[in-house]
């Protein structure tokens, strides 16, 4: 098995790199990459039955894989580059995709990575309470996504899971509108989607809230239904259900009041070293959700032009049942 992608070779490794190859078969597993990263590399791999070894380029190792007289490879076909894939071919090689083997595996995690991923969801909790304290009329989105992200680091992440979103007002009905200059005012509606990464993996989590009271009673009204799907779908998912199953636990508690069509996306995704993998939670969905496996649950209405509400916890099944990483509070906050 040959992997190249930068997330698959942290998967398999744990290391982070920038350029390398992780090769595999009976007999060993050798991680390639360039002088910039050997030193760390077999800092990080030693005592692992990984080795460490330098390439100029991909086509010395290939060369390497070539010399052992293999002729079937597996490869994660979806992540190949069409240079990469004819260099492959040109080899003679018999290519085999080995991607929904290591979606599989990737899907359920270990304890040692679920551990990480508690500990990337209590920073980013950490970051948005102290994130709350320091809010302040007139600051704007792009303000307040960098503090969330400089609060995060600061509290130890190594790195965000994706850009942030901050959404004021009319902005929360986009559900992944990008941070601008727009200023916060009071009454004003809050979105905010972020989260980070420890140890490789990611956390996600996304709060609405008001900034300072509103005489919008519709706001909060549908705020109350959009937290009653979510725990909904939290309290009654189930190992062995798929995730169209899932999904419906909050849309079919959403159609009751005619909000289902304001629910545009899925109610959740697999998260692990990626912010987005198996298992998919969706109206299609035949995903099987088994323990061990982490996911969002993630019910979300917006309505065009007015606001928006998404209400986000990573979570995991254990014993059967969903156990949330997120502890803050989830209903209606106002500052």
């Amino acid at each position: 098995m040959l992997t190249v992608s930068p997330d698959l070779r942290r998967y398999l490794t744990g290391f982070a790199s920038s350029f390398g190859f992780v090769y595999t078969d009976a007999q060993e597993s050798v991680f390639f990459t360039d002088p910039r990263y050997a030193e760390g590399a077999r800092a990080a791999l030693k005592n692992t039955f990984i080795a460490v070894e330098v390439a100029k380029s991909e086509e010395t190792v290939l060369d390497y894989i070539k010399s052992k007289k293999i002729k079937t490879l597996a490869v994660p076909t979806e992540r190949l580059t069409l240079v990469q894939y004819g260099m492959l071919k040109k080899r003679k090689f018999k290519l085999f995709d080995c991607m929904p083997a290591l979606n599989a595996a990737m899907s359920v995690k270990t304890e040692e990575e679920i551990a990480c991923i508690a500990r990337a969801a209590d920073i980013a909790e950490k970051a948005y309470l102290t994130l709350l304290e320091e809010l302040k009329e007139g600051m704007t989105e792009n303000e307040t996504a960098g503090l969330l992200e400089y609060l995060m680091r600061k509290y130890g992440a190594e790195d965000r899971s994706f850009e942030t979103i901050a959404a004021f007002g009319k902005n929360s009905s986009v559900p992944h509108h990008a941070a601008g200059a727009d200023k916060l005012k009071r009454g004003m509606p809050v979105l905010l989607d972020f989260g980070c990464k420890f140890g490789g993996y990611c956390s996600d989590i996304t709060r609405t809230f008001l900034f300072g009271n509103s005489a919008d009673d519709e706001f909060k009204t549908v705020y109350g239904r959009v937290l009653e799907a979510h725990k909904i779908a939290a309290e009654n998912i189930r190992d062995g259900m798929t995730g169209k199953s899932a999904d419906a636990l909050a849309r079919d508690y959403l159609k009751k009041f005619g909000l289902d069509k304001f629910f545009t996306h899925s109610l959740g995704h697999g998260i692990g070293v990626n912010i987005h993998e198996a298992p998919r939670l969706s109206q299609t969905s035949t995903d099987v959700l088994k323990n061990g496996m982490v996911f969002s649950i993630e019910p979300g209405v917006y309505f065009e032009g007015k606001f928006g509400i998404r209400i986000e916890d990573s979570v995991t099944i254990e014993n059967e049942r969903v156990k949330s990483f997120m502890k803050t509070e989830k209903g209606l906050t106002v500052l």
